[in-house]
């Protein structure tokens, strides 16, 4: 008796809290530690890596989240525990009494956020790498990042409200990235070994540039496209898979929504849940016809002149 969009309106701040923050970070670690441990070779660091990652993306779903809730939550009062019929009921009142915003909205500014500070801080990266020379290292990066976010929430006002939101929120997202960085991770690894093998590695090497240059500038990039590959495919599953975890730690989400409704037998909210998965897969789809330009060097597009020419 209400329409679809309304719904889905309602939901989506959750969803890409969880899902699209969930899914940076656990591509962003998990692409990292692929390549550091393909680069590392054999040994009881990176052997290690790789079992713990096979090991929490074949995880049972339930049984992690149980294990987070229990000792994170329960045992060391890290997070705020779930299983409650509305997660928000533990939010601190005094912090929204006279707050002109709602939850949702602060959510979805808190998305834009994200995006905000990762794109200027790729700027910063390739400022500081292209008129100095200067390498931003990894591990710098996570706290600027967190810096940047924690900044930006002061300056718009809205800093205890994204804080009490996010210790809310912080237990579906440490278990979503814990179950979706080892895929990554995985083909990251394999993807390097089988680039650090090509000659223009090699070549790159005998030039006697930095280990850190070959390894980011001309091994990584190319071993870059197959992750992207498998990471835009997936995002169908990933996007309707989050149901387990919304179901487990009670996270309202689109695709628990879209799971009760194909329970309940609600063909319009079905069908609005699957279109909008099926725009957000193709503009995904797009973004990566267009990074495959922009990375992989054999692929250039004609020009005008060029057509000419030919």
């Amino acid at each position: 008796g209400y329409p679809v969009v309304d719904a889905l309106n309602a939901l989506l701040p959750y969803t890409l809290l969880l899902f699209f923050c969930g899914t940076a970070i656990a591509f962003t670690f998990g692409q990292w530690l692929g390549k550091v441990t393909a680069w590392r070779g054999p040994g009881l660091l990176t052997n290690s890596m790789t079992v713990g990652a096979i090991a929490l993306y074949t995880t049972f779903p339930p049984w992690l989240a149980f294990l987070l809730t229990y000792f994170l939550a329960r045992r060391l009062n890290l997070f705020r525990a779930p299983f409650s019929d509305n997660p928000f009921d533990s939010m601190r009142g005094e912090v929204w009494r006279e707050f002109a915003l709602s939850p949702q909205s602060v959510m979805t500014i808190m998305v834009l956020s994200f995006v905000a500070i990762w794109l200027l801080l790729l700027l910063a990266k390739r400022i500081l790498r292209r008129k100095w020379g200067l390498r931003l290292h990894p591990l710098l990066q996570i706290p600027l990042f967190i810096a940047g976010m924690l900044g930006l929430w002061h300056i718009i006002g809205l800093g205890p409200q994204a804080l009490d939101i996010l210790s809310v929120a912080s237990l579906p997202l440490v278990a979503y990235v814990l179950l979706s960085f080892g895929e990554t991770m995985l083909i990251m690894r394999t993807s390097m070994m089988d680039t650090i093998k090509e000659d223009y590695v090699t070549a790159a090497r005998a030039k006697g540039l930095a280990s850190w240059a070959v390894r980011d500038k001309h091994a990584a990039r190319n071993a870059l496209l197959p992750v992207f590959s498998r990471l835009v495919i997936s995002l169908p599953y990933l996007f309707t898979g989050v149901v387990i975890i919304e179901d487990v730690l009670d996270w309202p989400g689109l695709s628990g929504a879209l799971f009760d409704g194909m329970y309940n037998q609600d063909i319009p909210m079905v069908m609005g849940g699957l279109l909008l998965v099926g725009v957000l897969t193709a503009l995904a789809r797009l973004f990566l016809d267009i990074l495959y330009a922009y990375l992989d060097p054999r692929i250039r597009y004609e020009t005008g002149s060029a057509k000419k020419l030919s």
